[in-house]
């Protein structure tokens, strides 16, 4: 385990308004004994079409790859809106995570926004709600900024960011830079984040070294679903754990299902079936003689007690962006 958490702040900056926001945002990190990193989006529009934007060059950043978003313990991602949704560059990114979410490489990861828009009424609160979507079905653990700073119930000036991250209004015509308040709050907001960070960080450190468990162990579950991709038939298999504590493997395709206990509890419902049966054979001690002494029940009517089947366990699948 590493000594200091490792948060990626990944940002898409056409005009520098989010990359200026972002450089709080890890001034934040920073001063809290977080081990911080700027990473930008790749570029879709081409050099033609920027020319005519008038966007000034790229940040000197580097270019993030979808594998290395496994690579961090936080994410924070910074969003320019586009009518109220992501833009197409970091979307790109997100759409293109589908091997991450199906190994459940960032499931447990906390992750946290910030944004900026032409104007106050231009989206930053949609776009955090459409962010939300991906974090969800990554498993990641969004962390809200609220209303932290005081500063968020002022209406003596020009405010942007919401609870959901902080963030800043550039005009329409990108004039405007992040403001003194702006970048405070964004620097709050990566403190506050911070320290619920460190917090689990310590945390999962001290229980590993105390109990010598595995810490991550109910991480690793959600992510064994990959490791075990195909049955000795060849068909899908998805491990699973399910609220009793058994695990358990799934054969997509032809439903059978496998668990580390049937046998045994098979073996038990066996024995437990024939005991019972050898004790309605014995006859009772208050049970009457019959009236000559030797007359026999017929065969038939002695009770018969057949071993219940084991009960089959309900399977527990993981489904997603679809019908089974």
């Amino acid at each position: 385990m590493a000594e200091n958490p490792k948060v990626y702040i990944i940002i898409y900056s056409l005009y520098h308004h989010i990359y200026k926001l972002s450089l709080a945002i890890k001034e934040g990190l920073d001063a809290n004994g977080i081990d911080a990193q700027i990473f930008q989006v790749q570029e879709t529009l081409s050099e033609q079409v920027l020319e005519k934007m008038h966007a000034p060059a790229k940040p000197d950043l580097p270019v993030i790859e979808v594998s290395q978003l496994a690579d961090a313990d936080g994410l924070i991602f910074g969003i320019p809106t586009r009518f109220g949704i992501f833009p197409a560059q970091m979307k790109a990114l997100l759409d293109a995570s589908g091997q991450l979410w199906a190994k459940g490489s960032l499931a447990g990861k906390f992750v946290a926004t910030f944004f900026s828009t032409a104007s106050q009424h231009g989206g930053q609160e949609t776009t955090a709600l459409n962010a939300v979507t991906y974090f969800a079905h990554h498993g990641l653990i969004y962390v809200p900024f609220g209303f932290a700073n005081s500063s968020m119930f002022s209406n003596d000036e020009v405010i942007g960011g919401s609870p959901y991250g902080a963030g800043t209004i550039t005009n329409g015509d990108g004039s405007r830079q992040p403001s003194e308040t702006e970048i405070a709050i964004a620097k709050n907001q990566a403190e506050n984040y911070a320290g619920i960070l460190n917090t689990y960080h310590k945390g999962r450190k001290r229980l590993t070294v105390a109990s010598g468990a595995d810490s991550d162990a109910s991480v690793r579950s959600l992510k064994a679903a990959s490791h075990n991709t195909t049955g000795n038939n060849g068909t899908p298999v998805i491990t699973t754990t399910d609220p009793e504590g058994q695990t358990q493997e799934q054969h997509a395709l032809d439903g059978t299902s496998k668990t580390a206990d049937t046998a045994a509890g098979t073996a038990a419902v066996a024995a437990t079936g024939a005991g019972a049966g050898a004790a309605a054979a014995a006859p009772s001690k208050n049970e009457a003689p019959q009236a000559n002494g030797n007359a026999q029940a017929p065969a038939s009517s002695a009770p018969r007690t057949q071993a219940a089947e084991p009960k089959k366990k309900k399977p527990w699948y993981l489904f997603c962006c679809g019908s089974d």
